[in-house]
């Protein structure tokens, strides 16, 4: 990282008119920006952009994107994950399609998010999301890309998790904050973000889900991901309670990381992920 906390992975040898090929992947945190651009012919990753500890002002948002030339290109697929605050999840049985206006009521903070309500449904699971996107973020994200895929911040990591075949308690970090998910033979049965400001924290917010959720940590598998290694105080509290801790890395349908040679391999997996979102 630099003195402004972003770090660029970049292949010389790439050729912006191949944009066309690629997929730019977009994630936005409360905490963090980071995008990818991902050559969808040779499966290849061809940048990777990160920067933690920033602000999802309309004002940082709009000038992060028109400042970084890499973002001006035109590409196959350009596809948004944010977070939001203002997320529900309505069984499929019980979901009405075009129907939003009973599920507002789940919804607060209104003066600060669109009333554009997006909806997602996911490979493997039984409910149908339901969100809206803040206004500095909608209002950023929709001035570049109209016909973008827009989801939300779980959208990677259920798409990436699809299909197992045990109890998994998956853990995503920022330089702030992580992400939680409790997966059961693939269905999510939780999540949540909670922003972090030391491993005190960190530790207490643990032991709430440990609690709460009721899990069995000698029979639940541990996953974890982003700004998170071993020897941290996160990683040393962890194995206070797991008896092993999986590094999760980026999905094996991109085979050419060659860029990210030189990091931690499980930095950028859940952005990443969203080249598998539909």
């Amino acid at each position: 990282m630099n003195n402004k906390n972003s770090i660029l992975l970049e292949d010389p040898a790439f050729d912006p008119v191949a944009a066309l090929n690629c997929n730019l992947l977009l994630k936005i945190t409360a905490d963090s920006f980071s995008y990818a651009i991902v050559n969808t012919v040779e499966q290849k990753v061809e940048v990777v952009y990160d920067c933690q500890d920033f602000q999802p002002t309309a004002y940082n948002l709009s000038s992060t994107i028109l400042s970084d030339p890499y973002l001006s290109l035109l590409f196959n697929r350009v596809k948004i994950s944010s977070y939001t605050t203002n997320t529900v999840s309505i069984p499929k049985t019980l979901y009405t399609e075009a129907v939003a206006a009973p599920y507002l009521q789940y919804f607060s903070d209104l003066d600060h998010y669109s009333s554009n309500v997006y909806t997602a449904a996911y490979s493997g699971q039984d409910f149908t999301n339901l969100f809206l996107l803040p206004n500095a973020v909608e209002s950023a994200l929709k001035s570049h890309w109209r016909e973008a895929g827009t989801y939300e911040q779980t959208a990677g990591l259920l798409a990436l998790n699809a299909g197992a075949a045990t109890q998994q308690f998956y853990l995503d970090f920022t330089a702030g904050s992580f992400q939680a998910m409790l997966l059961q033979h693939g269905k999510m049965i939780f999540q949540n973000v909670f922003q972090i400001e030391n491993a005190e924290e960190f530790h207490y917010y643990l032991l709430l889900l440990l609690k709460q959720l009721n899990i069995d940590t000698t029979q639940t598998r541990l996953l974890a991901s982003g700004i998170f290694n071993e020897g941290d105080e996160q990683y040393d509290i962890l194995m206070k309670y797991f008896p092993a801790i999986q590094l999760c890395t980026p999905a094996e349908d991109l085979t050419n990381n060659s860029i990210l040679e030189d990091m931690p391999p499980h930095y950028y997996t859940s952005l990443l992920a969203l080249n598998l979102c539909e």
